[in-house]
Parts: structure tokens; sequence; C-alpha cells
């Protein structure tokens, strides 16, 4: 486990209760942004169809994030960095996460974003 995924489980309880109404707990909250980390970078690698649409909508739901992080007098910019962060050092590492989270659940979560 990471130090910002560490972080994360220490919030105080009112940013604790808004993350798992809308990512059901820290885990998947964590798990949410490495997930959107990844696919704005492998939309920056790979010659994907509409992939400038693509990487404006990644940055949309980032941006909603970091605004939600900030409501709470959190750093949102530095969390988000950091597991961000964490993604490109398994990506250059060769490893690969499994956070246990289907595809729709990923989908459902990201449809209570925005």
């Amino acid at each position: 486990m990471s130090e910002i995924h560490r972080k994360l489980k220490e919030l105080p309880g009112t940013a604790i209760r808004k993350i798992n109404s809308i990512y059901g707990s820290v885990d998947k909250f964590y798990a949410t942004v490495y997930l959107i980390a990844r696919n704005e970078h492998q939309c920056q690698m790979m010659s994907v169809p509409a992939a400038n649409q693509r990487i404006r909508t990644i940055r949309a739901y980032q941006g909603l994030i970091r605004f939600m992080l900030d409501e709470f007098n959190l750093d949102g910019k530095d969390i988000m960095d950091a597991i961000a962060s964490d993604y490109l050092e398994d990506f250059v590492n060769y490893r690969e996460q499994d956070f246990g989270m289907s595809n729709e659940e990923f989908i459902s979560i990201i449809k209570r974003i925005g």
C-alpha cells in the first residue's frame, strides 16, 4: 500500500463519509483515481480514435474529483498527483494492479462523480 493510500485511510470522518457515499470506500476511491490516470496515460501514448475528446473527458472528471477533495480542505491536486505517480511507478516497473473492480462498477462510480 502506497503512502498516499495510507494517508487517504486517515482522512477526517466527514471526508471519509463523503468518499464512501460516492465511491463505496476509500480503496475504491483510490482505484478510481488510479484507473483514470491509467486511462489518461494510455490515451496520450496510443493513437486511439477520438483521443483528444477522451483526454478532455478524463480531465473533466479529474477536475470534479479535485473539486470534491478541495471542498474538504484537502489538497486535491496533491492527492490526484500522488495517485497518478503511483500508477506511473507501476507502469515503469511493469506492474499491473488488480483492484477487484469490474468495468461495470468503475463506470457506475464514474456516473456518480459527474
